[in-house]
Formats: structure tokens, C-alpha cells, sequence
């Protein structure tokens, strides 16, 4: 019985638990709730509770709290899912063959996102911390919008924190006048709806991009499932044939992504090239695959930030996965117009310093850039920019800097004697 108990024990501390979180009651009982992707610790120091950004899922952070464990096995760190997550059908990770189930991908009821702002996810988040609580203090940290959405609930609860960290993101890259936020405004991408038009059902509660629909990602999560079992297992793409690893990494890589934000930098496609019109049109120099060399269009992995199998081994799960398929448009536009939303909130000092890690090729390339000084004034700041990185490199990338980084800060945190460089905000 002994031998059980310390099996069931050991299992505990070495796995991940994906669990479902209490959430603010909006009368929806199947949907009040958030979930967390837990990587327990035993009797641990501190909870890192991952918040991740726009199309964000929970293992958007899992290569990164796999480098955490190894860096910090006294730490315990929950990947949180907003609870947009429960409208998801991940039957078909279970089913055997995903790609054919998730091609056609019925449409949930989509009227409660409607109601899914600002304020439900602040309440959504308070619940998190509140649980999280019970196993050890908490340090919150959010990557780009998530990054966002921490820096407001630090303004809104700061004292029930231990620490704040943000990854390439921080309050005010998104900054919504308020005509704009009401009433919505022209963007090269088309029209941004307002507020006013999602409330009268003018406008699609789900935000996406062409290419980047709630069913997209889910047969970009279902290619990356695949791939991740039978790397080498030839498929068509378009009129040629390519490896299953390079259909789903040509998806993603920041070579021939349209979307830079949403790429990682995993190596590069053995295959003859082109240049995309799309990605001319936007200014910028995206590869397109025009046909294969020798054989079949493979991957090649170039030693580049992020490693491509273990990338692939971490995209998705039966139960959750990279990508938050059904996206609430309006926390994103009040996120954005949040001083007209939450008038109550403002800058604060904190009682512990900040982290703030950018990334070289992503959206905060410049420590100035994430204000810290203005959003918490009279607060330390730890500011660091990690050079060659996307975006999401910094969740993903394979020498664990980002880990170490954070490892730092929370041994300065917990123990006020470790020395370390402060750097000013």
C-alpha cells in the first residue's frame, strides 16, 4: 500500500492535471468556469499562473513549463484557459482520424461570448488566483494580451499577489478611443466593429482572421496531433506530397507565416521557394513552398530558437490545446478600451518588484516599451529583452532562457538576498 500511495504520489509530482476552475456566475453553469493545465510541485514555494494572449491556449506554455520543472522543481506552475475553452469539441483528438473529423466543425451557440468581456474574465482570473492560492503564493504572469489582462487584475488586486511577470506584451499596445470602441473604425484589415455593433448582433462575437477561424485552428491543432505521432508519414499538400512534420510546421514557422505574432522560428522547409503575393502586399518578405527538390517536401530542423518536434510534441492534447478557437472579440476590444470600461482602475505602486521579458522579434523589442514606470510607479522593475526570439519563441524556445530568466526573479522574489541586476523601467 505504501509503494501505491508514493507511486500515485510521484505521478502527481512528475504529471500535469488539467482541471476546471469555479468562474463568475453569468447564469451559465456550463460555461462559468475557466480551466488550468497544472504542473503540481511538492510542497511547492510559489504558483506561476500563465495567463496566454490573443488565440492563446494552455500549451502555448507547456514547453516552457517543462523547462520550469527542470530549472525550479520547487515550483508549481498552472497554465490557465479562459473559459471560452468549455465551447470546444476536442472529441476528435480522441477520434482516429482528427484532420476528417474537424473538417466540418459544427458551430456551437456562440450568444453567450457576447457577454464575455473584461469584467467576467477579471472575476474569471480572481477565482484562479483565489485557488491557486491554496497550494502556495501566487506570481501571475501574461504573455501579449494576456500580459494585458495580468497588468489589470494587478491593478485590481495587486495585494493578493506575490509578484507580476509580462512576456512581450504589456498595457496600452492595444488603445481604443472611445468613438472607436462604440462604434468600431477602419483598419487595413477591414472594418473593427465596436462595441455597439457586437451588442446588436451586427458583428461575429468570435474573433478571427482569414486563415485563423475557430476551424482553422482546430485542423492546424489536428495536423500538429498528427505529425507529432507520424512525423515521417507522407500527405498531400496541394498538387505535391510532403511529410505530415512539414504540413503543420510550414503552418506556423516565422518563414512563410502571414502573421508574425502567431509564428515560431522552427527551421525551414527543404523544398524549392517562392515569394508570397499576401505577404508583399502587407510589406513584408514571406516564403511560399513552390514544389519539392529531390522527393517529397520535408522538414529540416536549422538549430533555429525553437525545436520542431518538441514544438509539435507540445501543440495539442485530447483535453486542451495551442490555440483558443473561440476567442471572445469583445475582452479584446475592452481589453484595448479598458479606461472606458473600468474607469475604477488606474495606475498603482505594487509591494514587489515586476519582470518584464520582450523578445527581439516580437512586440516589445525596447525595455522603454513596456512602461513600467507609468503602470506602476514607484515599483522595481526588472526589465530584459531576449535577443533572436519571436513572440511565441519566448514561450517555446529550447535553451530555456526565458525559464532561467524567470527562475531569477522568483529566487529574488522569495529570498530578497540573491543578488541580481535591476534595471530600470
Amino acid at each position: 500500500m505504501r509503494l501505491l500511495v508514493f507511486t500515485l504520489l510521484l505521478g502527481l509530482a512528475l504529471g500535469q492535471t488539467y482541471r476546471a476552475v469555479p468562474g463568475a456566475d453569468t447564469g451559465r453553469p456550463g460555461l462559468d468556469r475557466s480551466y488550468a493545465l497544472a504542473y503540481p510541485a511538492e510542497n511547492p514555494r510559489a504558483v506561476l499562473l500563465l495567463v496566454p494572449g490573443l488565440l492563446g491556449g494552455s500549451t502555448n506554455f507547456a514547453l516552457l513549463a517543462e523547462h520550469l520543472r527542470r530549472e525550479a522543481p520547487w515550483l508549481e506552475v498552472w497554465a490557465w484557459e479562459r473559459r471560452a475553452n468549455g465551447l470546444e469539441d476536442r472529441r476528435g483528438f480522441r477520434a482516429e482520424d482528427p484532420l476528417a473529423y474537424y473538417q466540418t466543425l459544427p458551430e456551437p451557440d456562440l450568444a453567450p461570448l457576447r457577454d464575455f468581456g473584461l469584467d467576467v474574465h477579471l472575476l474569471d482570473l480572481d477565482q484562479a488566483v483565489a485557488e491557486a492560492r491554496k497550494r502556495a503564493p501566487v506570481v501571475l504572469a501574461g504573455h501579449s494580451l494576456g500580459a494585458s489582462l495580468a497588468a489589470l487584475y494587478a491593478w485590481a488586486h495587486g495585494e493578493k499577489l506575490r509578484g507580476l511577470v509580462l512576456l512581450d506584451g504589456t498595457l496600452g499596445l492595444i488603445s481604443l478611443p472611445r468613438e472607436a470602441f462604440l462604434q468600431g473604425q477602419d483598419t487595413p484589415l477591414g472594418r473593427l466593429p465596436g462595441l455597439e455593433d457586437l451588442l446588436a448582433g451586427r458583428a461575429s462575437p468570435v474573433f478571427q482572421l482569414p486563415g485563423l477561424g475557430p476551424k482553422e485552428l482546430a485542423l492546424a491543432e489536428a495536423e500538429a496531433y498528427l505529425a507529432a505521432k507520424r512525423p515521417e508519414e507522407l500527405v498531400p499538400l496541394g498538387p505535391h506530397r510532403a511529410t505530415r512534420e512539414a504540413k503543420a510546421l510550414l503552418r506556423v514557422d516565422d518563414h512563410y507565416s502571414l502573421f508574425p505574432p502567431f509564428s515560431v522560428s522552427v527551421g525551414r522547409a527543404f523544398a524549392r521557394e517562392g515569394l508570397s503575393l499576401w505577404g508583399l502586399l502587407q510589406g513584408r518578405l514571406v516564403l511560399t513552398v513552390r514544389g519539392p527538390r529531390l522527393g517529397p517536401i520535408a522538414w529540416r530542423d536549422t538549430g533555429e530558437a525553437t525545436d520542431p518536434r518538441a514544438f509539435l510534441r507540445a501543440f495539442a492534447r485530447a483535453e486542451t490545446g495551442f490555440s483558443e478557437w473561440y476567442f471572445p472579440y469583445r475582452l479584446l476590444l475592452e481589453v484595448g478600451g479598458y479606461p472606458h470600461v473600468r474607469p475604477d482602475l488606474g495606475p498603482r505602486p505594487l509591494p514587489y518588484p515586476v519582470l518584464a521579458l520582450g523578445a527581439g522579434r516580437g512586440l516589445v523589442r525596447e525595455p522603454k516599451d513596456f512602461r513600467l514606470g507609468e503602470l506602476f510607479p514607484g515599483t522595481p522593475g526588472w526589465v530584459e529583452i531576449l535577443p533572436g526570439l519571436t513572440h511565441l519563441d519566448l514561450l517555446t524556445e529550447r535553451e530555456g532562457r526565458t525559464a532561467r530568466a524567470i527562475r531569477g526573479y522568483l529566487e529574488r522574489l522569495l529570498d530578497p538576498g540573491t543578488p541580481g541586476p535591476a534595471r530600470p523601467p
